[in-house]
């Protein structure tokens, strides 16, 4: 095995969920070279492996690196071989499975590969890197429908999706120079020949038109794929281009949606390739005034995970749901009761825990 692997058979897409990136891949995997799968996540685990933060394990992954990484400095002779053995490792993982199909180009599309670009350019430097870019108020509807479907906690798994990858993406592809392939959906789907044609001339492969017809391009295996959108067509098409726009329809997700623009500011907007004011107008466009006042659920509670959640939080959000079920009345005394038992539930977990290993 050669020990200067680069990456050069490796093509990453990074994005953040929900962005059109099933599509790409699906496309793009219809070229005659290129194999991918649904999502590998591969690169994340070995990355996070010489991380103090950011990761959780039963074995304790804070104190792991710790040993890792001072084994490593103190008496590996190569500073760089942990590095090494990652592109050895990834060589025979990839290579393995371009060989079992016998393709010479590996696409993996992992969206939350946006918290690892400074280390996958470093670790693959001749790997190809496709940025998708859509606009950030498709990704929050598209996440709404697909997968919150008005349990609204649920929108706390997708906070890293929502809030940290569009400067996490703008970073990478700063980082990256010139190496970095942009592209952005609207255009994409738009003139779908013109931009794949283009794409391909950067990845150095042939296109060929019927690339664009996925009908007859087997799907990647695995669970880890788009669950909805990419069955509706067999084509790129603009039929979501535009859909976000709904949200302005709702009261509730058009505060999502506000709020949503005001957490990622102009300048993350305008550095995306979109305008802010324009998608302020548009959200407010159709804002109609109910004439009863109705109870929304605050953004600030629902972008964040349950288990950051203060018990007051906990107590609205048992609220809100039980007054949607029950209306207002029963619903608030319900919502008491069950904050009353999960109060005396995890007061009794507190008094009843071991005390903690002193690993030190």
């Amino acid at each position: 095995m050669a020990k200067n692997y680069r990456g050069d058979n490796l093509i990453f897409i990074i994005s953040q969920p929900r962005s059109g990136s099933t599509l790409l891949q699906r496309v793009l995997s219809g070229h005659p070279e290129i194999q991918t799968s649904a999502e590998t996540w591969l690169m994340l685990h070995p990355v996070y492996a010489t991380r103090g933060s950011g990761i959780e394990t039963e074995y304790g992954a804070s104190f792991a690196a710790e040993g890792v990484n001072e084994f490593i400095k103190n008496y590996a002779a190569n500073g760089d071989i942990y590095d090494e053995a990652i592109r050895n490792w990834a060589e025979t993982i990839y290579n393995d499975a371009l060989n079992k199909q016998g393709k010479s180009l590996f696409l993996d599309k992992t969206p939350r590969y946006f918290f690892i670009i400074p280390e996958l350019y470093r670790l693959f430097p001749e790997a190809k890197f496709i940025f998708l870019i859509r606009n950030p108020m498709a990704v929050l509807a598209s996440e709404l429908t697909t997968y919150v479907k008005g349990n609204w906690p649920v929108l706390g798994v997708f906070q890293p999706d929502l809030l940290l990858a569009p400067r996490l993406i703008l970073e990478g592809i700063e980082l990256l120079g010139s190496d970095a392939i942009t592209i952005h959906y609207e255009k994409f789907v738009s003139e779908p020949e013109k931009n794949i044609s283009a794409l391909c001339k950067q990845l150095g492969i042939s296109f060929n038109d019927s690339m664009l017809d996925y009908s007859r391009t087997p799907a990647p295996k695995g669970k880890m794929n788009d669950p909805i959108g990419i069955h509706k067509h067999t084509r790129p098409s603009t039929a979501s281009m535009e859909k976000w726009k709904r949200m302005a329809d709702n009261i509730q997700s058009r505060h999502f949606a506000r709020s949503y623009l005001d957490a990622l500011g102009p300048e993350t907007i305008e550095q995306l390739g979109y305008s802010w004011e324009q998608i302020r107008r548009d959200l407010d466009e159709t804002d109609t005034h109910s004439s009863k006042q109705e109870l929304l659920f605050p953004w600030s509670i629902a972008i964040r995970p349950q288990k950051e959640w203060t018990a007051r939080e906990h107590y609205f959000a048992e609220k809100y749901f039980a007054v949607q079920k029950k209306g207002r009345l029963k619903g608030t005394l319900s919502a008491i009761k069950r904050n009353i038992k999960r109060l005396l539930r995890d007061l009794k977990k507190q008094l009843t825990l071991p005390a903690p290993p002193d690993y030190r």
